[in-house]
């Protein structure tokens, strides 16, 4: 029989480890003990290590370090640890690792993904300039999240240095992958606030397997080829895989309900009016331009009336997920080099390309034109007769303005770019004496993205020479339908693109590369006994070497970093086999401290404790404290980083009148927001995390039950409120002060209490004698801030984002601090549960399950000086439930093996503020409601029975959201490219099928 169940693993340490499988997943691991392998090597171990005599159990068994713990043979004492193993991650017949991950409810999509770009300005979030695919833990941030591959760092991906694209390893070349959702510094270091994901690679083995899949949704086809090759020969082994895989463009037309700015039959606006045909603005009325016409002979009796106009949805022509291709390759090596003494290596590289025609408010194709009399095109010089009086009134101005989308003719902004990622290890595992190992290693890896807007910029059309053609040839026609093919505007394109006056090839462009060297030794093995078992102790050290490069347009930027890391472990089994008494069959302590020493942003020391009691052998008591960190970024710290000075206007009446009673006299008020990163003055984020919770598995009952409670509570995080939050709201809220410079003259008492000046490099320039004037000095007087903003008009360096333009008539009523600091507050707390049964009967092996995670609350501050505000099941934060049920069964049919599973998902109901809401839509539209989707999987793979060229054939049909369930309805404008789906909590594609071949020599 060649059921495909999954495995039990044991390590040692106390009772078992049971890897169930509830939602298709490998669940909750509990107790270690004994690693029952009889050939000395553990598959997705990076290498093996087999124990010595006085250990219990055989000798030539081999321990492993699961994610959590650096002691081999020992799981994580008072943390879930979730695995999710090869037959799980097949069984759910998907092609992706990451859209397996966001499967999981403790693992959120808020902040990334590829699927996620229709509302990536929802979090002003960098990633999405590569479209990664980096796992949230519990929705505090990618960032959050530490992702390692076999229990070691690699490079981050993203222009932000803080994510991993979890589709950088193919799933067939995973072992499997652990979760542990619980903060982890005092093990790893930096970043694992909320916890660590572990991608553990398959060890080496003697076969060749392949796989060819297919999939498709409407709107949408995708495919992927994988190899898999091994051999293993007795002393060593290596296994390598490659993948390619494609994904075609999903066009925002294909889904007309989501990708939609028209909220009219919701009570709110229309589509905007810039569209083709245009619309002719006049007096404060509108005419739409007719339809199918060219608009060679329009004339003015031939528009339309008052009050009519022409919309056009801001999606036309663009994309709601891009186009990728991607090249994989990974390998993980062995060998027993004598007794005792072991090399291994891993490695990976991925290269992954897209292509997305991207909506965006600055990258558009929109603009309002004016076109003088003098057009060929213009209707004012052709038959007047029957013309309406307001048209011809409009005429005599000397010209028509038309609001015009220029989309058909010059296409879409364009964003190209790659992401490619590698990384190698090398180390050794040396016994030493008794127990003890030693393990060395150094790792090598890159990280170098690339992404690139093609501009396209609508308002580059005001300053067209074309505007005022007098020949059919010479003349841009802003009067016909382009829609319909009707123009002939193709010709004025790179004038129009050169217009804007960017370089680099007439096009925006961030490229990044960040550079990691880890070097790391680790010395573990058992210090006495108890009678409770052997009390282990692992102790280690770390370096690391960081650089990463930012280029774009405007400035190159290149950071170093040093980490110098110290750590040390120890496990103490009170109460084991050997004196186990009624109500304490084990009792377990773990005891860990890590210290981080940087070059640029100080110490950190994190420690961790967790405690392991169970009363009886079916029920275990678990509880968990410890701190962790998160560095800020190397882009984060750089002054130069995305700098800019980005002059904003408004009317007046924008302000609060109780707080700038004269704001409101001027219709043209200026607010400079200075962007960029900090001044080289952040501090690590920090986080405090406890955990309690229970696992019941009673013997022999197939019955597992588990849950957790989690608090997080996590601070100093590194944003950009005053810029996440608005201009002038953040001035009318009163929250930002401390970031904001006001201008005495509008804001007497405010001013008072203002800070120095927060530009630091960027743009102070100090043979610039404004700049040198105001530098270092809390900006209280009026002559300060008059210095102030003429160091932000004269002392910048950027041609672009450099404050070199001004607006005549503005009053410049504040300066806002948009560079990152240490703002924002964070404090979720939860219950993680899950519960699986599992049966055997003569017809084969059954199994049901369900896992979810409930968040209790979730306070949030922006800054400091904000009220706390519990934001959980609100749009844009964490939704109060998400769970997954599963049930499958596995047996003989014919000559080989069939596997059936199904799976349910579901999203509760959560709401969004009103304020989001588009003008006109009624409240009622607050409340989204929830999501329930359908997976099926049939997995047939031909045994011994089929005969030797059959022998392996295997074939699978998936398909996600069976049903082709839409979205729940979500009316916003918080993003600048107003969609009506949540696409953090529901994916765009709907139902998509695969069909998967595979063959296993």
């Amino acid at each position: 029989m060649h059921h495909r169940r999954l495995a039990s693993v044991l390590l040692r340490g106390s009772a078992c480890v049971l890897i169930s499988t509830a939602t298709g997943f490998a669940a909750t691991a509990a107790h270690a003990q004994d690693q029952t392998a009889t050939s000395g090597s553990v598959e997705g171990a990076p290498t093996p290590a087999a124990t010595d005599a006085s250990a219990t159990g055989p000798a030539d068994q081999a321990e492993i370090v699961v994610t959590g713990t650096r002691i081999r043979g020992v799981a994580p004492v008072g943390s879930d640890l979730l695995q999710l193993d090869s037959a799980a991650l097949e069984k759910t017949g998907q092609l992706s690792t990451a859209d397996i991950l966001a499967k999981v409810p403790a693992v959120l999509t808020l902040g990334s993904g590829n699927t996620y770009s229709g509302g990536s300005s929802q979090n002003a979030d960098l990633n999405a300039y590569s479209f990664n695919k980096s796992p949230n833990l519990r929705g505090f941030g990618p960032q959050a999240t530490l992702s390692l591959v076999n229990g070691h760092r690699v490079p981050y991906d993203g222009a932000n240095m803080n994510t991993f694209d979890g589709d950088n390893i193919p799933v067939q070349m995973l072992q499997r992958i652990d979760i542990v959702a619980d903060g982890g510094s005092a093990n790893y270091g930096a970043d694992a606030i909320t916890g660590t994901v572990n991608y553990i690679m398959r060890a080496p083995f003697t076969g060749l397997e392949a796989y060819g899949q297919y999939s498709l949704a409407d709107g949408q086809d995708s495919y992927q080829g994988t190899v898999v090759g091994g051999y293993d020969w007795g002393s060593g082994g290596i296994v390598v895989a490659y993948q390619y895989s494609h994904s075609d463009r999903l066009k925002a037309s294909s889904r007309p309900n989501l990708y939609n700015d028209d909220f009219t039959q919701y009570g709110g606006p229309a589509s905007s009016y810039y569209s083709s045909p245009g619309t002719i603005l006049y007096n404060g009325q509108t005419y739409a331009i007719p339809a199918g016409q060219d608009g060679t002979n329009l004339t003015l009796a031939q528009i339309g009336a008052a009050g009519t106009a022409n919309t056009e949805n801001i999606w036309t022509g663009y994309d709601a997920i891009p186009a990728f291709k991607r090249n994989n390759v990974a390998a993980n090596f062995r060998q027993d080099v004598t007794d005792g003494i072991s090399i291994y290596a891993d490695g990976f590289y991925s290269d992954r390309d897209f292509n997305l025609a991207l909506y965006s408010s600055s990258l558009n194709d929109r603009a309002l034109v004016t076109i003088p009399n003098s057009n060929y095109y213009s209707p004012c010089n052709h038959d007047l007769t029957g013309a309406p009086a307001d048209l011809l009134a409009a005429c005599q101005t000397g010209s028509l303005t038309v609001a015009y989308n220029n989309v058909y003719e010059a296409g879409p902004a364009i964003r190209n770019g790659y992401t490619r990622t590698w990384d190698a290890t090398i180390g050794t595992e040396v016994a030493l004496f008794g127990d003890w190992k030693a393990n060395v290693y150094a790792s090598f890896g890159r990280n170098d993205a690339k992404s690139t807007n093609t501009l396209y910029l609508g308002n580059s059309l005001t300053t067209l020479p074309a505007l005022a053609g007098t020949t059919a040839d010479s003349a841009f026609n802003a009067f016909c339908d382009a829609s319909a093919g009707l123009c002939n505007n193709g010709q004025f394109n790179d004038a129009i693109v050169n217009a804007a006056g960017f370089p680099l090839g007439n096009s925006l462009g961030i490229h990044t590369t960040f550079d990691n060297q880890d070097y790391a030794a680790n010395v573990d093995g058992s210090l006495f006994s108890l009678p409770g078992g052997n009390v282990r102790l692992a102790v280690g050290g770390e370096h690391q070497d960081l650089k990463f490069v930012n280029a774009n347009n405007f400035a190159t930027t290149t950071d170093k970093r040093h980490i110098n890391s110290v750590y040390g472990e120890l496990f103490v089994p009170i109460v084991g086999a050997g004196n186990a008494m009624p109500g304490i069959q084990s009792l377990e302590f773990d005891g860990a401290l890590r210290l981080d020493d940087y070059n640029d942003v100080g110490s950190t020391v994190n420690p961790k404790i967790g405690i392991n009691w169970s009363p009886t052998d079916w029920l275990k008591l678990r509880g968990s404290y410890g701190t962790s960190f998160r560095a800020p970024g190397l882009v984060d710290n750089d002054p130069n980083s995305q700098a800019g000075n980005l002059p904003v206007y408004f009317d007046g009446s924008v302000i609060d009148a109780s707080i700038c009673p004269t704001c409101a006299a001027d219709h043209n008020i200026g607010i400079y927001q200075s962007a960029g990163g900090a001044a080289g003055n952040l501090k690590p984020e920090q986080s405090t995390s406890w955990s309690f919770g229970f696992e019941i598995a009673p013997p022999h009952s197939g019955v597992r039950l588990s849950a957790t409670y989690w608090n997080v509570n996590y601070t100093g995080q590194v944003s950009f409120p005053v810029y996440s939050v608005g201009a002038y709201q953040a001035i009318n809220q009163g929250y930002y002060d401390s970031e904001i410079i006001y201008n005495p003259a509008f804001f007497p008492s405010k001013a008072a209490n203002n800070p120095e000046a927060f530009f630091g490099p960027y743009p102070y320039n100090p043979n610039n004698a404004s700049c040198a004037a105001v530098a270092g000095k809390a900006v209280t007087t009026q002559v300060l801030f008059d210095q102030l903003v003429n160091c932000i008009n004269t002392g910048g360096s950027s041609p672009v984002l450099g404050p070199t333009n001004t607006q005549v008539g503005a009053d410049v009523v504040a300066i806002n601090n948009a560079h990152r600091i240490n703002a924002g507050t964070t404090h979720g707390d939860g219950i993680d549960i899950s519960a699986s049964y599992d049966w055997t009967t003569g017809g084969g092996d059954w199994h049901v399950g369900a896992i979810g995670s409930y968040v209790r609350s979730w306070k949030v501050a922006p800054i400091a000086t904000a009220p706390v505000i519990d934001e959980v099941n609100h749009f844009n934060y964490p939704l109060r439930f998400r769970g997954r049920a599963d049930a499958s069964w596995s047996g003989n049919a014919g000559p080989g093996d069939l596997t059936l599973a199904a799976y349910l998902n579901y999203s509760n109901s959560y709401t969004i503020d009103a304020a989001l809401l588009p003008v006109g839509v009624s409240d009622k539209y607050t409340h989204i409601d929830s999501y329930t989707t359908v997976d099926l999987a049939i997995h047939y793979e031909l045994g011994d029975g089929a005969g030797s060229l059959l022998k392996g054939l295997g074939f699978t049909i998936s398909a996600q959201n069976v049903f082709d369930t839409d979205p729940p309805l979500v009316i916003n404008t918080s993003s600048s490219s107003s969609i009506q789906f949540d696409p953090a909590n529901a994916s765009a594609l709907g139902r998509v099928v695969t069909f998967e071949v595979s063959k296993k020599f």
